[in-house]
Order: structure tokens, then sequence, then C-alpha cells
């Protein structure tokens, strides 16, 4: 589905296989992803297409026959924009206990003074995610925030999975926002019988703050 590249470099850093001859490694090789396409092949796409996404997500879940365990969505995308009808579509996947993992963005901005969504949204579920580089400080170009940003993982010069059966290396806290997703999927088979708060709650308070 991917025709634009970004979506295929952040499923990898979930999932790539590892012992791989070509290079790489996902953070849960055996994870199972399910794609939802909103953005086209220039990554621009509409509130109301996210929306759709969510609630194609939230039906997988509370299907009646062959549920689908959906642990948390990994969301490499966001605006200006603050959107009600999208903050809702965040509170129904909490209700349903899905953590809702999203980019801090890349505007070298605090997320406390101009708001970012959707990764700014106050809900229990959402983990708002900044990128650190190789030297484990704060990637020049990533937002922070004190009280909206919430953790940081690797997002500087990483080499993933891209269109055409090849590699390549990007920068972004989209980039780290799979690494956090990818950990989130760890922990659960780690402690099956955790909820989406102890995932989260994990998460924060074993990582990096996202501050300048």
């Amino acid at each position: 589905m991917d025709d634009h590249g970004h979506g295929s470099h952040c499923s990898g850093i979930i999932a790539a296989e590892h012992n791989n001859p070509y290079g790489g490694r996902g953070v849960l090789p055996n994870a199972q992803i399910i794609g939802c396409k909103f953005l086209d092949a220039n990554g621009s796409g509409s509130t109301s297409d996210a929306i759709e996404c969510l609630e194609y997500l939230l039906k997988l879940k509370n299907r009646p026959n062959n549920p689908v365990n959906i642990v948390a969505s990994s969301n490499s995308w966001g605006g200006s924009e603050n959107s009600e009808a999208l903050k809702d579509a965040i509170k129904a996947h909490q209700d349903a206990g899905i953590l809702f993992i999203a980019a801090a963005s890349n505007d070298y901005s605090n997320n406390d003074l101009v708001d970012t969504y959707p990764s700014d949204y106050e809900l229990s579920n959402v983990i708002s995610v900044a990128a650190s580089d190789r030297k484990d400080t704060k990637a020049d170009f990533s937002n922070f925030g004190k009280h909206t940003v919430h953790v940081a993982a690797p997002g500087a010069e990483i080499f993933s999975t891209v269109l055409g059966d090849k590699y390549d290396t990007w920068d972004g806290t989209s980039m780290a926002t799979p690494f956090v997703s990818g950990l989130a999927g760890m922990i659960k088979i780690k402690y099956p019988h955790y909820d989406y708060k102890q995932i989260r709650n994990l998460i924060i308070s074993s990582g990096k703050i996202g501050r300048a």
C-alpha cells in the first residue's frame, strides 16, 4: 500500500527480521502489523481519514468473531489542528485498552507552548515521543515539552526498510515512535496481564523525558 516510503521505514523499525542477509533489525521481529493508509504519495491526508483508520482498528479489536488483540497504534503523523472528533476517536481506543503512540514532531518547538496534534491530546493512552540522537541526547530537530512529551527514543540516523526492497537512513520523531510501539508489544509479550496503563507507566517511568 505504501507509495511514499515513510510507512515502510516505520514498519521496519518495529518488525524487520533479525539475522537477515541485507541489514537492519526490528525491535519486535515477530510482531504482526496492521497497516491503515490515509496519507497520499506526498505524505498528505485528512483528519477525517485518520479517524476512519482509528475506527477500523477499533472494529477489529471489538468484533465478536476472532477479535484482534491490538496493543497499540503507532502514529508517525501530525499537525497543528485540534480536532474534537479525532480526540474522541483516540478516546475510544483508550476505552478499548489500545495505546496511542504519537510523534512529538520535528520543529524544535516546545509542545507545552505550541500545541502539536495528535501527540498533545491529554488522554491516558497517549504516549508522545521525542527523538534522541547517537549521543543519547535530544535530537536537534525534535520537539520537546516537560508536560506534553513523555519519552524519547532513537530518531536520528535510523537505518530501516524503504520501498524497492532497499534500506535507507532517515531522521525524525516519526522514526522514534515505532521504537516505542515495538517496545509496547514487547512488554505485552513479557507481561500479558498488563493493561494499557501499566504498559504506558512502565515505558514512561523507565525512559528519557523529551526535554530540551
